[in-house]
């Protein structure tokens, strides 16, 4: 085996909100798994320098992205990611839209396209690169920390989710709306992100959930000195 560390924007595409329908009976599950490919390919074809796919991992794509390329410069690549991104969002949208132009089926799957949403998460730090036999084998602690953030408390199904590093490695073009966010996991501790929501009604639910929890914080502190204040007098 030999390995080699390198610096990186780590990238996952994962695909959610089918799985309650897929395993209602046969049929559901084998237009699922027909649907998600076709999903899956129309992201995969997307991915060209200076993107690389890394793995596909079940209804997700990881792929990756060196910061030392001989092909673009790093500000060069900073925006190519940006729009990348983007790009994903619309062509998931766009395959989606075609096969729930043709409602063939009535299975419970087929039935609940629309559901089906797609979140991506980015993280930039570094990467080893293992050569195991044939395979390459992308590890170390920030592909761990990549695959942390699938499991975060976002309410949303779809969004850009983008650790700190991430975000101010990447140049998204026009005047795109990050909402400053963080997430906590045992054994790495606190990992300060910003999210873009593509639906604005996803991003208003979230903002108001938000503030609610604030509020509750901040009353809770209110309250907290005035005991103190009343337990001093």
């Amino acid at each position: 085996m030999n390995s080699n560390e390198r610096p990186v924007l780590l990238i996952i595409c994962d695909i959610s909100g089918y799985t309650r329908y897929m395993v209602s009976n046969k049929i559901s599950l084998e237009h699922s798994q027909l649907v998600i490919t076709e999903l899956i390919q129309a992201i995969v074809d997307e991915i060209k320098i200076p993107l690389h796919l890394a793995k596909l991992e079940g209804d997700a794509v990881f792929c990756y992205v060196p910061k030392e390329s001989a092909e673009y410069t790093w500000q060069e690549i900073r925006f190519i990611i940006g729009i990348k991104l983007l790009r994903f969002f619309e062509l998931f949208s766009a395959k989606l839209e075609s096969l729930l132009s043709h409602p063939d089926c009535e299975c419970l799957f087929c039935k609940n396209l629309d559901q089906l949403k797609l979140k991506i998460i980015v993280h930039s730090g570094t990467a080893m690169f293992m050569n195991i036999n044939e395979f390459n084998e992308l590890g170390g602690l920030d592909v761990i920390i990549l695959h942390r953030l699938l499991k975060n408390s976002l309410p949303s199904k779809q969004y850009i989710l983008l650790s700190e590093s991430a975000f101010n490695d990447i140049t998204f073009p026009g005047s795109l709306r990050f909402v400053p966010s963080a997430e906590t996991y045992d054994a790495i501790g606190q990992i300060n992100t910003y999210v873009y929501f593509p639906d604005a009604a996803d991003r208003n639910r979230y903002m108001s959930a938000r503030s609610q929890i604030i509020r509750r914080i901040r009353a809770g502190i209110r309250g907290l000195i005035a005991h103190r204040q009343t337990a001093n007098v």
